[in-house]
Formats: C-alpha cells, sequence, structure tokens
C-alpha cells in the first residue's frame, strides 16, 4: 500500500509539471487506496488494520461509489483496493476498470477474476483490463478446458488483447476517413463541405455509426501510447460532430457518446477552437439568427441551417399548437420540392418562412390568451372559415377586406373568439378534476358538452360546423390533452 501511495504522489507531481492529456489532478489528490485481506490469529502486528470486516465493508462501498459521489455518508474516493485472496470471485463492482495481477490464478478462479473486471458498467465502460505481471495467459486454456466447446468460444470472444485492440482502432480510423474521401472530404477543417455532404440524412447516419465505432476503439486503447497517434484527428472530427450537431439540429451528433477520459482531451480541443458546447443553437426568433447564417458561404449551407433551424422549431415550440406546425410544415414542404436543387431560391424563400414564423408572437389576439386559448382560435379558424394559420399570409391579407359566408371580417372574429371563450372555459374547468385524461368517462363528459357549445343557435349557423363538428371535437381534444399544463398553469 505504501508504495502505491507513493505512486500517486509521484504522478500527481509529474503532472504539475507537464499534463499533455489533462489528466485531472484534483481528483488525484483525493484518491486513496485501502488493502482487504483476511485475518489470522499469527498475523503481524502491520496487517492487523487491513483484516477488520468492518472496515472492508466500508472500503468496498467507498470504491463501488463513483468519485465525486457520495452514498450512505460514503464518498467514492477510494479508488484502488489490494487484495491477496479476496474480491476476487463474487465480486459485484461494475465500476471496477483495471484488475493488476501479480500472483498465479488458475483454473475457475482465473476466469472468475477476469469476469469481475469485465463486468460492463454504463455506456463508458465497454470491458475491463487485465494486467499481467506474471504471465497467467497461458493458463488460460487449461482453466477453458473443463467447459465445453460453445462456452470456451463465448468466454473467449469476451476477450480481447492488446494486439487486437490496435488493429481495431487503426480500421476503424481507416473506415471514418476512407467514408469521408469517398464523398470528396479530406480536409478536416473545411466545415461547411461537411454541412454540404451531410445534409444527406442517410449518410450523416452512416457517419455517426463509424464515429461511434472509432471512440469505442479508441477509448479502449487510450491512454496507451498507440492511441495518441489518432487524437488528431479524433479532435477534428469530434468538432466537426459538435458543429454539424448544432447546424442540422441533431442531438444524435452530441456530445454524450464521448467516454469521460476522452472528453477530457476533446473539451479542451474544442474549447481552443472557440467551440462551446454548452451553448445551444441559436434560435430562429434571435435577431443574431440571420448573422449565424452568412457566416456560411455556400447557399446550400446557408438553406441547410434555416431549414433544420425551422424543423426543430416547428418540433419544439409549436408542439402546444398543431394547426400552427402542420400549417408550417407544409410551408416547408413546398418549398423544398418546388425549388428542388435551387439552393439559392430555397435560401430566400425559407428566410421569408422563418420571418412568418417570427411573426407569429406579433399576431392580434382579439384579447385572448396567447398559449392557453390562442391554439383553439387557430383551429377553429381553419375548420369553419378555411383561413390559413397566420396573419402574414396573403391569403388572409385578402379575406380581411372581402365577405367571406356572408359575414365581414370584423363579425367572423367575433363569433370566432366567443366560441373560442366558450369551449376554453368548458375545457379549462374539467381538466381541473383529478385523473381527467385516466377518465373515459369524463372525457366523454367534455366531449359531449364541447358538441352542446358547437350547436347552440348563435354558432350553429357558422359554415360547416354541424357537419364537421366530431372532426372538430377530436381537434380540440388533441389541444388540450397537448397543451394541459399551460391551459392549467401558464399566466
Amino acid at each position: 500500500k505504501k508504495h502505491v501511495d507513493a505512486a500517486v504522489v509521484e504522478a500527481i507531481q509529474a503532472f504539475k509539471k507537464s499534463n499533455p492529456l489533462q489528466v485531472s489532478i484534483e481528483e488525484l489528490q483525493k484518491l486513496k487506496c485501502d488493502v482487504v485481506i483476511s485475518g489470522k490469529h499469527n498475523d503481524l502486528m502491520h496487517l492487523t488494520p487491513f483484516t477488520n470486516p468492518a472496515k472492508h465493508e466500508t472500503t468496498i462501498k467507498s470504491f463501488k461509489t463513483p468519485f465525486g459521489k457520495e452514498v450512505d455518508g460514503i464518498n467514492g474516493d477510494i479508488g484502488i483496493v489490494i487484495v491477496k485472496s479476496m474480491l476476487l470471485t463474487g465480486f459485484d463492482a461494475p465500476v471496477e476498470q483495471v484488475m493488476y495481477l501479480d500472483k498465479i490464478i488458475v483454473d475457475h478462479g482465473l476466469l472468475q477474476a477476469i469476469a469481475r473486471v469485465n463486468r460492463v458498467g454504463g455506456e463508458t465502460k465497454d470491458k475491463g483490463f487485465v494486467v499481467d505481471y506474471v504471465g497467467i495467459g497461458h493458463h488460460l486454456k487449461k482453466a477453458l478446458d473443463s467447459y465445453d466447446e460453445r462456452e470456451q468460444k463465448e468466454v473467449q470472444s469476451a476477450l480481447s488483447f492488446p494486439e487486437e485492440e490496435l488493429r481495431e482502432l487503426k480500421a476503424s480510423h481507416d473506415a471514418v476517413l476512407a467514408l469521408l474521401k469517398k464523398h470528396g472530404l479530406t480536409d478536416l477543417t473545411d466545415v461547411d463541405a461537411f454541412f454540404d455532404v451531410f445534409y444527406d440524412e442517410d449518410l450523416r447516419f452512416e457517419f455517426m455509426n463509424l464515429f461511434k465505432k472509432f471512440t469505442k476503439a479508441l477509448n479502449l486503447v487510450f491512454p496507451a501510447k498507440e492511441a495518441l497517434g489518432y487524437m488528431n484527428d479524433y479532435n477534428k472530427l469530434v468538432a466537426i460532430n459538435e458543429m454539424a450537431a448544432k447546424h442540422f439540429r441533431d442531438e444524435r451528433l452530441s456530445m454524450k457518446g464521448i467516454p469521460p477520459k476522452l472528453r477530457v482531451i476533446t473539451d479542451a480541443f474544442l474549447e481552443s477552437r472557440g467551440i462551446d458546447v454548452k451553448v445551444p443553437p441559436i434560435s430562429i426568433l434571435d435577431e443574431d439568427f440571420q448573422k449565424e447564417v452568412k457566416k456560411h458561404d455556400r447557399n446550400k449551407t446557408k438553406a441547410a441551417e434555416i431549414e433544420h433551424a425551422i424543423r426543430h422549431h416547428i418540433s419544439v415550440n409549436l408542439n402546444d399548437d398543431p394547426e400552427l406546425q402542420v400549417s408550417f410544415a407544409e410551408a416547408l414542404r413546398i418549398i423544398l420540392e418546388e425549388f428542388a436543387d435551387n439552393w439559392r431560391k430555397i435560401y430566400e424563400e425559407l428566410e421569408k418562412l422563418r420571418q412568418r414564423i417570427a411573426n407569429v408572437a406579433k399576431e392580434p389576439t382579439y384579447g385572448l390568451h396567447l398559449k392557453k386559448q390562442m391554439p383553439f382560435f387557430r383551429l377553429l379558424r381553419s375548420e369553419i372559415f378555411g383561413e390559413p394559420s397566420t396573419e402574414d399570409d396573403d391569403m388572409l391579407k385578402v379575406a380581411s377586406v372581402e365577405v367571406v359566408y356572408g359575414m365581414k371580417e370584423e363579425e367572423r372574429i367575433s363569433k370566432l373568439v366567443s366560441l373560442t371563450q366558450e369551449l376554453h372555459g368548458e375545457i379549462e374547468r374539467e381538466l381541473k378534476l383529478i385523473g381527467f385524461w385516466e377518465s373515459i368517462s369524463a372525457r366523454k363528459k367534455l366531449e359531449s358538452d364541447l358538441q352542446k357549445i358547437l350547436l347552440q343557435a348563435h354558432y350553429i349557423k357558422l359554415p360547416g360546423i354541424a357537419l364537421k363538428r366530431k372532426h372538430i371535437i377530436s381537434r380540440l381534444m388533441e389541444i388540450a390533452e397537448n397543451n394541459n399544463d399551460t391551459i392549467l398553469y401558464a399566466e
């Protein structure tokens, strides 16, 4: 134990002088080592403190607890446990990363010991490491002889050796670069070129899978010196990955899959390039959005950024308003189909659509609550009068001065506002009931009450309302369920 403690202190001093791999010195300074051994009556005095079963329990709990965490008042500072015969079999600790062997273990005990360290531990541990100081490798075959052929293959497939892992690392690295080269991507600093190629979602997905395999292979070898030669390309690919994630609003490209020991390196690299992984992509509603888009040179790259920003906004920010979602999604589809491959025109039209979406917040609400009631108002306006969903639409501007279905604009709005308020009031009242959405009878009652409102004398003459009442009620219930919390709690 004293030699391990001294080695840790020595490593800390060395890292203070030179730390190219950004090893956490703070964590090393907290790292503790302990001993778990069984005791005998004739043990030497210096061994006694390490044979106490109660102390063993505390040591094991600390070892199983991740660094920086605390469970039942016991922190996870113990990261190294020295054992003689204990904890090699039946020890359930997926957090265990490395087993150093300086004593011969044979037969079933050897396989059990290897299995202990080889337990998968979450997303960041695919396998464990065995550092063999005494040459137990040749005992493996003998240990396997007691198993049948199928079981032998299963055990052998779970074992790997440094030469195999280095071959896998090279193969995975070559596969990523081969894919990129095939599509003309040889300059890992030309980010816009990557964006243009990654516009193809199938190709983007293929890259993600190959990059994931490269990450896994590199993580298994790192921090061995053989891994360092791959870090330059890996860092550049991580930067592309992160910027593409923001450009396409694609969370599958995020940094979540990068293991912690690689994150230390990649985070430092991204910081040196001015890439902040904590800053979310700029919103299409942000006044600086266009400034960000214009940083790109190619029309395709600009158009792609607006397109995916709009898709993300429609999916996430308009989820409470199905009518707006459908309207803007359809407008996006038409632009991409009508001007296919004309990226300059697509860019111009998408910018117009973005402005329309931004103007939603500026549209008149006629005294209605923007979040609670306007989704219902837009639905009714669309279903009853067939009018578009936003005031920015040219069709609506014409409709506003015409007589439609024998009603002027002012009268139509007045009727819709009144109907919206009645329907919303009924919905809000029912949603306050505990467990409303789990009660079939409560839902049926609300649907019946909504139908009564729609068929009242002063609404029944609205065009098509009687014929479409079931469809309208279904849409009203859909909005109510999606917006349950907004309807009840929004201010």
